[in-house]
């Protein structure tokens, strides 16, 4: 008798078992008979911001996410703490713990700076978010860091920030965070823009504050490059924020597609804003201007035709060259050009050489179609005159095609490549007459089918 009843309670006992897995599946709610099994899934700590923080006390939050990956049964717990600084409890607020719902993929925390009237010097906070309290996951803890400055109504707070003008992405998909892609300065200058006074150059967004003791006069405020990814090559779009507690309420000055990352150097920069102190009284005017870099105007003969040249170079990150070969190209060649890429050229002083790599440099327009051109050529500098003097002897290359080369070999041209001799003396070459035809007896043009 004994033995029946045992049997009954065990058939009663399955039967219980696989109802209730029956309900789980169809209405999961992670309690009772829940069919997801305990594991230690991975956690990822997710801040909303850039670590470093450098600020201003304002009453700003900062926010992050902590996400699993995959849910749990229960809850799972992650304390948040203060590990170094020399802040106080009384100058933020902090989320003590982030929860992650049982059943849920994500938690969010925050931190608080605090604002007070008290005047005090730097702060720093150094915040750890979990530590080896927390149970059903597998954590590497995530420490974030704060440097607290203090405003008074003397001063003005200004932050900058940025962001890829286009979708920016490594070779995962993932997205490129854009203090990874560029480190840049906020500057101020003297105006115009001669000398740097003073700026703030960390690892993030950038944040400083103009001290009502500084003197009164004209401030440039400007943003240049510290460092930035060779590729992909970004237009960064610029965001200046700028405050005086009690008299400017937070505002913002937003400049698209700014400054390009494919010229890191101090010639490279963007003016974003003009100050002007008077006191503690300050006048923002927004100015939104790249640099201007220098242009030089060389003039002399180009190709043995001689055409009057008016070759520009540019300087700033690198020397570009513009104008080499337009009189034969047009008057010549018989094409339009309609598209420019200004070239580098490296030169050397010191061994008074040049060297144009092969690199584009124009697009023309001939019957109806376009010729994309590039250019190679070398040379040398003479600077031992009152105005320096350049020799460039130079190939165009259309996508294979040589067409001073064609020249040379069907008797169009004596040489089988171009060579300007320009200088930088206005007066000097500056009148060239163009050869005749008789001068290398060229026969009348009939020119190649390329396409």
């Amino acid at each position: 008798m004994r033995k029946r009843i045992y049997y009954i309670s065990f058939v009663v006992t399955l039967i219980a078992v696989a109802i209730a897995s029956i309900i789980g599946c169809d209405d999961e709610d992670f309690t009772g008979y829940s069919t997801v099994k305990v594991k230690s899934p991975s956690i990822t700590i997710t801040p909303g911001f850039t670590s470093p923080v450098t600020l201003v006390e304002n009453d700003q939050k900062y926010e992050f996410t902590v996400s699993l990956s995959e849910a749990q049964v229960v809850d799972v717990h992650l304390a948040v703490m203060q590990i170094e600084g020399t802040a106080s409890a009384a100058d933020y607020e902090l989320s003590s713990t982030v929860v992650i719902p049982a059943g849920s993929l994500s938690g969010k925390g925050s931190v608080k700076i605090l604002s007070d009237d008290v005047i005090e010097e730097e702060e720093t906070l150094k915040i750890q978010i979990g530590d080896q309290t927390t149970a059903n996951a597998a954590l590497t803890p995530a420490t974030i860091d704060f440097i607290i400055k203090n405003l008074t109504t003397d001063d003005l707070s200004l932050s900058l920030s940025w962001a890829a003008s286009s979708p920016t992405t490594d070779d995962t998909g993932t997205p490129i965070d854009p203090t990874v892609l560029a480190d840049l300065r906020l500057l101020i200058t003297d105006s115009p823009y001669t000398t740097i006074l003073d700026g703030a150059d960390g690892a993030s967004f950038e944040t400083y504050t103009l001290s009502g003791s500084m003197d009164d006069g004209e401030y440039l405020v400007v943003a240049d490059f510290y460092a930035a990814m060779d590729f992909p090559v970004r237009d960064l779009d610029l965001t200046l924020d700028y405050e005086q507690l009690g008299v400017i309420d937070p505002a913002t000055m937003n400049f698209a597609n700014a400054i390009n990352t494919s010229a890191t150097c101090a010639a490279n920069y963007f003016v974003m804003a003009k100050i002007i102190k008077a006191g503690t009284t300050y006048t923002i005017e927004e100015v939104g201007a790249k640099s201007e870099y220098p242009v030089q105007t060389w003039y002399g003969i180009d190709t043995e035709f001689e055409y009057p040249s008016e070759v520009k170079t540019q300087l700033g990150c690198d020397v570009l060259i513009s104008g080499l070969g337009f009189g034969w190209m047009l008057d010549f060649w018989g094409e339009e050009v309609i598209g420019e890429n200004w070239p580098v050229m490296i030169i050397d002083e010191a061994a008074g050489t040049i060297e144009i790599p092969f690199q584009p440099y124009i697009t023309t327009l001939y019957d109806g179609a376009e010729y994309p051109y590039s250019i190679e050529g070398s040379g040398t500098i003479d600077n031992s005159g009152e105005y320096p003097v350049m020799t460039i002897t130079y190939i165009l290359d259309q996508e294979g095609f040589n067409p001073s080369e064609w020249c040379f070999e069907n008797g169009y041209m004596a040489n089988p490549d171009f060579t300007a001799t320009i200088t930088a003396d206005p007066e000097g070459l500056k009148s060239g007459t163009v050869k005749s035809a008789s001068v290398v007896n060229l026969k009348p043009l009939v020119k190649p089918v390329r396409r």
